[in-house]
């Protein structure tokens, strides 16, 4: 059990040392980048806007973090196939239900338009269950799971208050607590894939937004198990939508 929960935290832990980083590099400043421009008495240096009016400009005041916390729904849209023995069982499948959790993502702003992105949530538990001609069987095996999405993010402007954006990156799902059911000795394999975002704030005041999203996710894994003394296995896509609606902060 601590083993799968520190496989589970140290990629989070990870990429969240990674945003903290770049923001430490990108807010020193360098007094020797400093330059005159001649015969205009101007004072340039990287940190400075660049130009009046210019839409890359970064205001002093601006917030570089956004934190988001949101009530979430995950709908599965699960495919599958399962041999036992070396052999495809006709018709067998395994089906999983949908769940609700909590998600939470931290963004860091490189621009006010471009930002990197952590997502992870609360990982849910899920009932693996038969279907097709193995739906006799009941649930096959249980265990949690939560992904851990690194994106770039996307913001447009231009539309007061409303804020959409969009994000793209890659998704490490991991399997924590599997337990055994109608089937033993089960073991699920960590899985990557691609991950598309499409989400919004709305600013209610300053620091304050209210926020929704859709993430799309394409994840695989692999089941092992055991059927009394027989080998078997599956290989499941799970790819997962996930819809969520919360609140944001700004600092």
């Amino acid at each position: 059990m601590e083993q799968v929960m520190i496989g589970y935290l140290l990629p989070l832990l990870a990429a969240s040392f990674l945003l903290v980083c770049s923001s430490s590099v990108q807010a020193q400043t360098n007094p020797a980048d400093e330059a005159t421009i001649p015969n205009q008495g101007m004072v340039y240096s990287p940190s400075t806007s660049l130009q009046e009016g210019d839409s890359t400009a970064i205001p002093s005041d601006f917030k570089h973090w956004l934190v988001h916390v949101d009530g979430a729904n995950v709908f599965t849209n699960e495919s599958s196939s399962v041999a036992v023995g070396g052999a495809k069982v006709p018709d067998g499948s395994v089906s999983l239900a949908n769940n609700l959790t909590a998600t939470f993502d931290v963004s860091y702003f490189l621009t006010p338009k471009i930002a990197l992105n952590v997502y992870s949530g609360y990982p849910p538990r899920a009932h693996i269950k038969g279907a097709g001609s193995l739906a006799a069987f009941g649930t096959l095996a249980s265990a949690n799971y939560g992904p851990l999405t690194v994106s770039g993010e996307y913001h447009f402007s231009g539309f007061g208050a409303l804020k959409p954006y969009v994000g793209a990156g890659v998704t490490y799902v991991v399997f924590l607590n599997v337990d055994d059911a109608a089937l033993n000795d089960v073991s699920v394999d960590n899985a990557f894939g691609p991950a598309l975002k499409l989400g919004v704030d709305y600013d209610v005041s300053e620091r304050w937004t209210l926020h929704s999203y859709i993430q799309q996710i394409w994840v695989s894994t692999n089941v092992t198990a055991k059927v009394g003394p027989a080998p078997a296995s599956a290989h499941v896509a799970i790819n997962p939508t996930i819809i969520g609606v919360g609140i944001g902060y700004r600092f």
